[in-house]
């Protein structure tokens, strides 16, 4: 997956707070820097590790707001998706939701209720699956 599909797929005020996040980050690190060190080596030492914490920080919120965004989109309790990525240790919680996490699902032509792409029709009202199944690309388009 590339990065614009994943930042696609990630809601935009989950974004921004990354972005926010970032910059507090890189300000608060340069102003401690200054306050503790006066010399010109101290500030940006601190200024560039607050960057690399304000970075993880950003990049696990991001990963996150994936995770509900795509359970969403999956018909999938997107909440406790979340809850469990954020609290199960060692990245585990990421790893069970990305291979349990349900196909996504195309509306059906005749009823328009949600056929994943296993089902040879539908089982709402019977008529057979036409079209092929979903792609990425037009699963971020239909979002």
């Amino acid at each position: 997956m590339k990065i614009r599909q994943f930042l696609d797929v990630v809601p935009k005020p989950v974004r921004v707070w990354a972005a926010v996040i970032v910059c507090c980050a890189v300000v608060g690190g340069l102003v401690a820097g200054y306050y503790s060190v006066t010399a010109v080596k101290g500030i940006a030492a601190n200024g560039g590790f607050a960057l690399l914490v304000g970075i993880l920080a950003a990049i696990w919120i991001l990963c996150l707001g994936f995770v509900f965004a795509d359970a969403r989109r999956r018909d999938m309790p997107a909440v406790a998706w979340m809850l469990m990525a954020m609290m199960v240790p060692n990245l585990l919680g990421f790893l069970l939701y990305f291979v349990l996490r349900k196909p996504l699902t195309r509306p059906c032509a005749t009823c328009g209720r949600a056929v994943s792409p296993e089902q040879p029709f539908c089982s709402w009202c019977g008529s057979g699956r036409s079209s092929a199944p979903v792609t990425s690309q037009e699963g971020l388009a239909a979002q």
